[in-house]
C-alpha cells in the first residue's frame, strides 16, 4: 500500500483538541483514495513553527520527535503559527549546497545525459531508463557528497542534471511546503501528478500543482489549520 505526504486544511475548530476527528471527517468522502493516516509518521517534522510561538493550548500538534528537533516543527496547527518562508529558505539553501557540491565533484567529467534521453531510448521500459541514467559516473558521485538531500531522490537527481543552479534552487523552494496531495477546506483533493506520470520529465504537471498549492496555502486565513500527514492510499 503506497504512502504519500498529504496536507489537509481545515476551518477553525471550536475545540483544537478535536483535530483528529475533523481530519477523519474531511477525508471521509475519499474512501477509494485515502485509506489510513497518521500525524506522527515520517512527515511529523515537516511544518516549521514560527520561532516566537510557544504552544500551550493545543494549537499545535507535535510528536515527541518534533518536540526534540533542533528547529521548532510540528505535524499541524494554525496557519498563523507556521513559518512557510523559513521552510522555503531552508530547502533552497539545501538545494544550493547540493548543486554546487555536485558541480564541483563532476567538474572534470563530461556533462551527464538527462533522464529524458534515456526515456527516449527505452520508451517501453522506464525502469531500465532510470537504471541506465543512475549508472552514469556523474551521478555515482552523489553517494560521496556530504550534503543533505531530499527523500525524493529520483526526481531531484533528474532535475540536478537538467537544471542550472538558480532553476534547481527555485524548484526546491516551490516544493518546500506542499506535499504530494492537498485537501483544501472546501473538500477538494488536489494531487501532484508526478507519481502518476513518471515520464513527465519536464515536471509540467507538478509545476501546475505546486503553483496552486503554494498560492492556496499562502492565502489561507490565519485562523485556519494545516496538517502534515502520512497517508496510505487505498488500492
Amino acid at each position: 500500500m503506497t504512502s504519500r505526504h498529504t496536507l489537509v486544511c481545515l476551518p477553525p475548530l471550536n475545540d483544537p483538541h478535536d483535530w483528529a476527528d475533523a481530519i477523519d471527517e474531511a477525508i471521509a468522502p475519499y474512501p477509494d483514495d485515502l485509506y489510513t493516516w497518521t500525524a506522527y509518521g515520517r512527515y511529523d517534522t515537516h511544518l516549521a513553527v514560527r520561532p516566537d510561538v510557544t504552544p500551550s493550548d493545543g494549537s499545535l500538534v507535535q510528536s515527541s520527535r518534533a518536540r526534540q528537533s533542533r528547529l521548532p516543527t510540528c505535524s499541524g496547527g494554525r496557519r498563523d503559527l507556521l513559518d512557510f518562508p523559513a521552510m522555503r529558505t531552508h530547502r533552497a539553501a539545501q538545494a544550493s549546497r547540493l548543486h554546487r557540491a555536485w558541480k564541483s565533484a563532476t567538474a572534470i567529467l563530461p556533462p551527464a545525459v538527462p533522464l529524458s534521453s534515456f526515456h527516449q531510448r527505452h520508451p517501453q521500459d522506464p525502469g531500465r531508463a532510470l537504471q541506465e541514467f543512475r549508472a552514469q559516473p556523474q551521478l555515482q558521485v552523489l553517494t560521496d557528497l556530504d550534503v543533505p538531500r531530499s527523500h525524493r531522490r529520483k526526481a531531484d537527481t533528474a532535475a540536478l542534471v537538467a537544471l542550472g543552479h538558480d532553476a534547481f534552487v527555485e524548484r526546491a523552494r516551490q516544493r518546500a511546503v506542499p506535499g504530494d496531495l492537498l485537501l483544501t477546506v472546501d473538500g477538494t483533493l488536489h494531487i501532484n501528478p508526478s507519481f502518476i506520470d513518471a515520464d513527465d520529465d519536464a515536471e509540467t504537471g507538478s509545476t501546475r500543482y505546486l503553483d496552486l498549492a503554494n498560492r492556496y496555502l499562502d492565502e489561507l486565513p490565519p485562523d485556519h489549520l494545516v496538517f502534515s500527514l502520512d497517508v496510505r492510499l487505498a488500492g
